[in-house]
């Protein structure tokens, strides 16, 4: 990228016709050269995009071809860049379990001008949409920063488009998921499933921005000491000191029921770790039995994904899925979701249009 490029800004709604030619030629050059893996095979006219918060598989996202915009995580002030790989999530989990128990972590979206940069690397001539499903806008800047690096992406390719003759603009969309995790995640997989089928770009953001709505997330937080934090991040009310120690004291996991509309509420408190998880498992189960808008479900954990596999609930939920023809994604949860949730918290997530508790 040119020094003048970058000195004007991002936002700039006056960019030379020169400076953008010549920051889509750099950055081509640069992604023709770089080779990376993660790079998609020019293919489709829609590139679909999320950020690291989403709780699909690495394997998954690269065999679909998802763009995937890295987080910065920070633990005691320290930048960790998650790339949504699920080997990286798991040793940060592992980390955050067995480190410092009074370590701060906190998470935050990349700037807007180093996002525009990472979706100008999935960019090729035959893209023509760029559809990108955020985190969600009330408990994080993802969402704004997401808008201004796309606004700024299509400003640039549309003056070059304009100056080689090419008539049809480059679109966008970004959509706030109004969910994170396997809530941001199970909307992306079905924004896959209909691009796969040829759904046309807009028709895709206009269902998945009707569907964010019928999202249902249930979560055991991990050890009880980051209570507190998840139901806060959650965007619910943080509890007294003195019910988080009366949960330490008597080992009660509660479980929580999330949707769009709604914050946390606690549909279940067992004792013990396991039995919470059990109880999560065994309510996603009956829903998928009652029947569910999409077909997957997705299921995230801050810790060995063994753990929660082995569980006869899980294996349940598996051959219920199986039955149902509904694809259920395990994957470790992001570094995001294990800073608010803590190292060993629970995530699943399904679309219906009715939540039975």
């Amino acid at each position: 990228m040119s020094v003048q490029y970058e000195s004007e800004g991002y936002s700039a709604l006056d960019i030379p016709t020169s400076a953008a030619l010549a920051y889509v030629r750099e950055r081509e050059a640069a992604r023709l050269t770089a080779r990376t893996t993660n790079a998609p095979a020019p293919t489709a006219t829609l590139l679909l995009a999320t950020d690291a918060n989403c709780d699909l598989p690495s394997g998954w996202l690269r065999e679909h071809n998802v763009a995937i915009i890295p987080v910065d995580v920070r633990r005691n002030g320290q930048a960790i860049r998650d790339f949504r790989d699920d080997v990286q999530c798991g040793e940060f989990a592992l980390q955050a379990r067995h480190g410092d128990s009074h370590a701060t972590l906190t998470s935050e979206p990349l700037p807007p001008v180093h996002i525009r940069d990472h979706l100008q690397a999935w960019m090729h001539h035959d893209i023509d949409y760029v559809l990108q499903i955020t985190f969600a806008a009330t408990r994080s800047k993802h969402y704004l920063s997401a808008l201004s690096a796309t606004q700024s992406l299509v400003l640039i390719h549309n003056k070059v488009r304009r100056s080689i003759g090419t008539r049809s603009p480059l679109r966008a969309a970004v959509i706030d998921s109004q969910s994170g995790f396997t809530g941001e995640a199970v909307l992306v997989a079905e924004a896959v499933a209909q691009r796969d089928r040829g759904v046309s770009a807009h028709d895709i953001a206009e269902s998945v921005k009707a569907l964010r709505a019928r999202v249902h997330t249930l979560i055991v937080p991990g050890e009880l000491r980051h209570l507190a934090n998840a139901a806060q991040q959650l965007g619910g009310n943080r509890p007294p000191r003195w019910k988080i120690a009366l949960a330490r004291w008597f080992d009660i996991h509660p479980v929580l029921h999330i949707t769009a509309a709604r914050s946390p509420h606690m549909i279940a408190r067992p004792r013990g770790a396991v039995q919470a998880q059990t109880e999560a498992l065994n309510h996603v189960t009956r829903h998928v039995e009652l029947g569910l808008s999409t077909p997957t479900v997705c299921l995230s954990y801050a810790g060995d994904l063994e753990e929660i596999t082995s569980l006869p609930a899980c294996a349940a939920l598996r051959d219920e899925c199986r039955r149902r023809k509904v694809e259920l994604l395990t994957t470790t949860m992001s570094m995001t979701g294990c800073a608010y949730l803590g190292p060993g918290a629970l995530a699943v997530s399904f679309i219906s249009e009715r939540f039975s508790p």
